[in-house]
């Protein structure tokens, strides 16, 4: 069969049934059933993971010649598999070499012979000496099946078969970048999936995988979601091309995309009781809507549900991430901004959940919450100063938390810009029963919440792999459907600003994510039900922010705040300009209405606009009337008065027109 095939047909045997089929090729002439994309690679078309090195290179062969001892041979890598409990060691000529025995067995000697990958070494005798034969088993069984690259000749890598300990054959596309220094790390990472190593042999480990180069080739990722039309986990290639890719990656992300259970009970369990709850309702569909970022062209983002202790939060997040992984999934906000980063790139194009606020440091909130919409890491240079491949990911977040996401950082003192507020979009989930409204046939909210958190606990990883499977094989415009769900009444607000915009769409995605599960056959619910509770969601938080653009409300209300406990300690009247303050910023005066009219000094109104930028909130206090318009093709929005015998440039408030809009 031809190489994508026989990736396929190897994940996992049985020793007892094991069997190696590789393309038998002429090596004068290309057989009639090889396929055009073999011969004729073209990097352009990603229709293949099989090709020859060029077209000047030798055609696609990993020639199978059956020996007389009845063992099987790969030309290009000196690999036999013994069978039948017979095992021949290579002659003096055929030495030094390595060979594979997936078998174990008596060798020509009566020597007993543990299978894996062997060493066989020889050194000439003299008259003195005799020959000298060693035999060094350096590992289990294990294969190099094909070299591995991106569609950009870069990340170069090996896919490798091996036995496990346990006696399952499994394949793991290892990078290259693993045999650097001592392959410590190359070791941990096959050590944890089930390999033995003889730690004596080490070195001969890493010219094993280094020297070896087998010559089908296949294209790689390193990274979770999209490439192209598949859909890339690091276990499974998901879409009508599936073979065309396969998963190299560092990071460990098979436990936390793990699977268990069955559909069935996932929806008996989970969806079923989410009908009547439009929090879990909304965070199941959240955990669908990551794959739809890309092919709606929808930025990343999430929603942090915030209520008190005990009322169901986690258990919403749980049943989330059900639909992905089972507990590993799950990550805490007692990260770094650079842990939040690299599970961001674990999760792309899916689902990040992070629990509990209030193990977060609180300084580090920030910076967090702009990554979860950023889409790209820092960027960072290597050894040689040179800058590092800069991380990218899309994903939907969802958060939990006593507490919202801005008072959690304005007890630390702290300001949350209209951007982070927009990132993370804070609902409040206090409901009927703690986060739910209809318990079904169970007595408590407690009850329910177990129910749900024992469903996720036995079920989870399975929904997910269906709605991809459903999602890489439906042609639709998402697009266009997508601004179907956004035109609702619920979304589509009339005089809508920039943040309000934003968030309308996120949740019109998730709506959209929801109801896509719902038309799959996946979720069991009605169709709208997922479109009603997202905009449940958009009017809780539109509620809970208050109207208006979110930058614009955090200026007035800082300007507001700032006068309040500063008024009369840092500002002098005019009638007694003179008066000795300590840290001034600036006087005031009554206008005609008896409203007091503050004159700030530039240092006073950048103390009272602190982590605003200075353009910005002139724009906003001119542009709701809090200081005078400027002059007609003017751009000076101070004036110059005289003041205690100094010429002094002020900005003039109209602290009664402040109060109207704040009030």
């Amino acid at each position: 069969m031809i190489f994508d095939e026989m990736i396929d047909s190897v994940t996992v045997v049985d020793e007892s049934s094991y069997q190696f089929d590789v393309a038998v090729v002429d090596g004068n002439e290309e057989p009639a059933d090889l396929p055009s994309h073999v011969a004729n690679y073209d990097l352009s078309a990603n229709t293949s993971g099989v090709r020859a090195e060029s077209s000047e290179a030798e055609p696609y062969s990993t020639e199978a010649c059956s020996r007389s001892d009845g063992a099987l041979t790969d030309d290009n890598s000196d690999v036999i598999r013994g069978v039948d409990g017979q095992i021949r060691f290579p002659e003096a000529a055929e030495r030094p070499c390595f060979r594979v025995y997936d078998n174990s067995g008596f060798n020509e000697d009566g020597d007993w012979v543990t299978a894996g990958v062997y060493f066989h070494d020889y050194k000439k005798g003299t008259s003195r000496k005799p020959d000298e034969y060693s035999d060094i088993r350096i590992c289990g069984s294990m294969h190099l099946l094909a070299q591995t690259h991106d569609l950009m000749m870069n990340n170069f890598g090996r896919l490798l078969m091996f036995k496990n300990t346990a006696g399952k054959w499994r394949k793991w596309a290892m990078p290259m970048g693993l045999l650097k220094s001592d392959g410590a790390d190359l070791r941990e990472q096959l050590l944890e999936m089930g390999l033995d190593i003889n730690h004596k042999a080490r070195n001969l480990l890493l010219e094993y995988l280094g020297d070896k180069k087998p010559k089908p080739i296949c294209f790689c990722t390193r990274q979770v979601g999209w490439h192209g039309s598949e859909f890339v986990l690091p276990d499974r290639v998901i879409g009508p091309n599936a073979s065309s890719v396969i998963y190299q990656g560092v990071e460990r992300g098979a436990e936390e995309f793990g699977q268990r259970g069955t559909l069935k009970d996932w929806q008996d369990g989970i969806s079923s009781l989410a009908l009547g709850n439009p929090i879990l309702i909304l965070g199941l569909s959240a955990a669908f809507a990551g794959p739809l970022l890309r092919v709606t062209g929808t930025e990343s983002g999430g929603l942090h549900f915030y209520a008190e202790s005990s009322t169901g939060k986690t258990t919403i997040l749980e049943a989330a991430r059900s639909v992905w992984g089972g507990e590993a999934y799950k990550r805490s906000w007692r990260a770094t901004t650079n842990g939040v980063e690299g599970a961001a790139v674990l999760f792309n194009d899916c689902l990040l959940v992070i629990d509990e606020t209030s193990e977060a440091i609180t300084k580090d909130v920030a910076a967090i919450v702009y990554s979860f919409g950023n889409n790209i890491g820092r960027m960072r240079a290597d050894q040689t100063g040179g800058a590092k491949p800069v991380a990218r990911w899309k994903g939907i977040t969802l958060s939990s938390g006593e507490r919202a996401i801005a008072t959690t950082m304005e007890e630390d003192g702290l300001q949350m810009k209209a951007g982070q507020s927009v990132r993370l979009l804070d609902i409040p989930v206090t409901r009927r029963f703690g986060c739910f409204d209809d318990l079904h046939h169970l007595g408590s909210g407690v009850e329910l919440s177990n129910t749900l958190k024992r469903t996720a606990g036995a079920n989870y990883g399975v929904v997910g792999r269906v709605f991809l499977e459903r999602l890489t094989n439906d042609r639709r415009d998402y697009s266009a459907e997508l601004q179907r769900i956004k035109s609702h009444s619920a979304f589509n607000r009339s005089r809508a600003e920039g943040q309000e915009e934003r968030a309308a769409t996120r949740l019109a995605l998730i709506a959209y994510a929801g109801e896509l599960a719902t038309e799959y056959g996946l979720t069991g619910w009605p169709q709208g039900a997922a479109t009603e509770a997202a905009a449940c969601a958009f009017e809780l938080w539109r509620a809970n922010r208050g109207e208006g653009n979110d930058e614009r409300r955090q200026i007035l209300d800082a300007l507001a705040s700032f006068l309040e406990c500063h008024g009369d300690s840092r500002f002098a009247p005019m009638s007694c300009s003179n008066a000795n303050l300590r840290d001034r910023a600036g006087w005031w005066e009554y206008d005609k209405h008896g409203d007091r009219v503050y004159l700030f000094t530039s240092k006073g109104l950048k103390d009272a606009l602190k982590g605003f930028d200075v353009k910005r909130y002139l724009e906003v206090l001119e542009d709701c009337g809090v200081i005078p318009k400027r002059k007609a093709g003017s751009s000076e929005r101070a004036k110059t008065m005289r003041i205690d015998g100094q010429s002094v440039r002020v900005y003039t408030v109209f602290a009664g027109k402040l109060g109207e809009i704040v009030s």
